[in-house]
């Protein structure tokens, strides 16, 4: 079989997700390596993801993977053997082992053949194996399962046994991440995307049961209505008759349908700890080149989120713990000073709230002064000195979302070219997630995202504005509220709607989207619908609510350009194509064009 072929085999594709999963809990167990050096659980399943690995990537043969493998195979065996302890540097060798061998694996993925400097790698392995002069009755951790490769020597790429892929149960969960402490400095690894996994991945065979199942009954409910149709066709039903049963198949195809999407979905769903099980490691990294230490907390691993939202969310995340522990989390001494514990806290939780995913990140550091974000927004020249004293506390916090700000007065390795909070938030409105932040000087940080369940299908609110009609997100919808022209105030050169005992910033969606037409005042009403954006509430106001829809939102091609305030495109059940509108964006626009007037106000 030539390369190319090999390229395209199913066997490829299927190495290339275990392997990947291999090294991913491989990794995380490295983290936890370094606190327990002699554990031999933790010992074992490290041992046999990357006996795996070099098995399977000889047999297809991989022969650069199969070298670098086996060599840290050895040492890994040594380690289990008790022949000595598993010292950082050890730690990093190995740890710089699985970064290789993912870029190996990438450049399979991609069809790319790669050149790869492993002698240095494998020299200081080969090194470290070398000093073991093994006994024949070397003790042998308890648990730790005797491979040929301790009874015969190293063995290069041709020679190591060809070990079809291993289960899938093979890959044993980690787990819990542990304390990261007493790390000496040395070099970070710039970490690994998340978006750079296979393009497949595994699914539950309980799903793919109820999905196969959902088919059939679907199957059922066609036949149901082809002898409708004969029926019809040779007139053995009366009016009355036809539409009784058309109201029953409708009912049924409806729950049906409902009913297949949910397993369909279900099917692109996976546990958030795919994302959160890359953290350790960077973790342990920046504790060492900081020369900080850090206590890394991770829950929710288990709940489930759309393989889409976890593509999108790796990046924020990695981002916002660089920031937690370059910016945030404060040096030892300092900490102990200020009566902290010396080591600090990097909290990381997943839940489900209704239809929505929330990952709070949170750390107990010197937390973000408003004043110094102030203060540099006006240096950078993002708002004036004016725009700043009319802006509040959250608006102000808000400002390290943008592009290219940053409070540091000069770039440092980890941290300062004012990218990563700038990542954070444009991913998030990539799929239509939120993002909010809580902090307080001396006392940490918390951020809370906040992700739809799903990209796929969702309920969106239609509303009529002038002659056009738009979507909203119902999961962003609080209430609609009938309100009229005497409820809306200006307030600070703001409108405001005042309503059941509350004011909201009020939207006017007809100046915003620039839609010809007038606010419809002429019946004493209009319609206001109170939209929710992390824990704030505005007010949008439209001339009329259409109805709710569970709809497919399409993102707008690049062939339209850059369309501020929207979020894709539906088709609705008229079969016209719709906009969703993209409520974080319309706020934003509202804020800049009210400091725009109030500037001009006091030219």
């Amino acid at each position: 079989m030539d390369q190319e072929q090999l390229q395209d085999d199913p066997l490829i594709q299927e190495f290339l997700v275990e392997s990947s999963e291999l090294l991913d809990h491989a990794v995380q167990d490295l983290v936890v390596l370094e606190s327990a050096p002699a554990e031999p659980e933790t010992l074992n399943r490290i041992f046999r993801a990357l006996h795996t690995i070099k098995g399977t990537s000889g047999f297809l043969g991989f022969d650069d993977m199969v070298r670098l493998s086996h060599r840290a195979e050895d040492v890994l065996n040594d380690l289990r053997k008790g022949a000595y302890i598993a010292s950082p540097h050890i730690v990093d060798l190995l740890l710089k082992v699985a970064d290789l061998l993912r870029t190996m694996l990438g450049d399979i993925s991609a069809k790319r053949s790669g050149t790869y400097d492993s002698a240095p790698l494998v020299s200081e392995l080969e090194a470290i194996h070398a000093q073991t002069a093994e006994p024949q009755n070397a003790p042998t951790l308890a648990g730790a399962e005797p491979t040929p490769q301790e009874a015969a020597p190293a063995s290069e790429a041709g020679a190591v046994e060809q070990t079809p892929p291993a289960p899938a149960k093979e890959a044993a969960a980690p787990p819990p991440a542990a304390p990261v402490k007493d790390a000496p400095a040395a070099a970070a690894a710039k970490a690994a995307s998340t978006n750079d996994a296979p393009a497949s991945m595994r699914v539950d065979v309980a799903k793919l049961d109820n999905l196969i199942n959902m088919v059939g009954e679907l199957a059922l409910e066609r036949n149901r209505l082809l002898q409708l149709s004969r029926n019809v066709e040779a007139q053995d039903l009366t009016l009355a008759e036809l539409g009784e049963q058309l109201s029953h198949s409708t009912t049924r195809l409806s729950f049906i349908t409902e009913e297949l999407q949910a397993a369909g979905l279900k099917t692109r769903m996976l546990p958030i700890d795919t994302v959160f099980r890359r953290l350790p490691r960077i973790v342990r990294d920046l504790s060492r080149q900081l020369g900080k230490e850090v206590d890394l907390q991770i829950q929710g691993g288990e709940t489930e989120l759309d393989r889409i939202m976890a593509e999108q969310l790796g990046d924020p995340l990695i981002h916002l713990i660089r920031n937690s522990m370059d910016h945030g989390i404060e040096m030892p001494d300092a900490r102990v000073a200020s009566g902290k514990p010396r080591a600090g806290t990097i909290r990381v939780e997943a839940r489900t709230e209704g239809d929505h995913i929330v990952v709070v990140i949170s750390d107990d550091g010197a937390g973000i002064d408003p004043e110094r974000v102030g203060r540099k927004a006006v240096e950078k020249g993002i708002v004036s000195a004016e725009q700043l004293r009319g802006m509040e506390r959250r608006e102000i916090l808000d400002l390290i979302f943008l592009p290219g700000f940053s409070t540091r007065d000069a770039a440092s390795d980890v941290s300062g070219r004012g990218v990563g909070m700038d990542v954070v938030g444009t991913n998030l409105k990539k799929v239509n997630g939120s993002v909010e932040l809580e902090s307080a000087p001396g006392r940490g940080t918390s951020v809370t995202l906040k992700l739809p369940l799903t990209m796929v299908i969702f309920p969106v609110l239609f509303v009529q504005v002038g002659g056009e009609t738009y979507g909203l997100p119902m999961r962003s919808v609080v209430e609609t509220l009938r309100v009229s022209s005497q409820q809306i105030h200006h307030v600070e050169g703001r409108d405001v709607l005042h309503a059941n005992g509350r004011t909201f910033p009020l939207v006017r969606l007809h100046q915003i989207l620039s839609v010809s037409g007038k606010e419809q005042w002429e019946q004493g009403s209009s319609k206001a619908v109170i939209a929710a954006l992390g824990s704030r509430r505005v007010a949008l106001l439209v001339d009329r609510l259409v109805g709710e829809e569970a709809t497919v939102i399409k993102p707008l091609s690049s062939f339209f350009g850059r369309c501020p305030g929207m979020a894709g495109a539906t088709i609705s059940g008229d079969g016209r194509v719709r906009l969703l509108l993209d409520l974080a964006a319309l706020v934003g626009m509202a804020s800049s064009s009210h400091r725009a007037a109030a500037e001009m106000a006091h030219v």
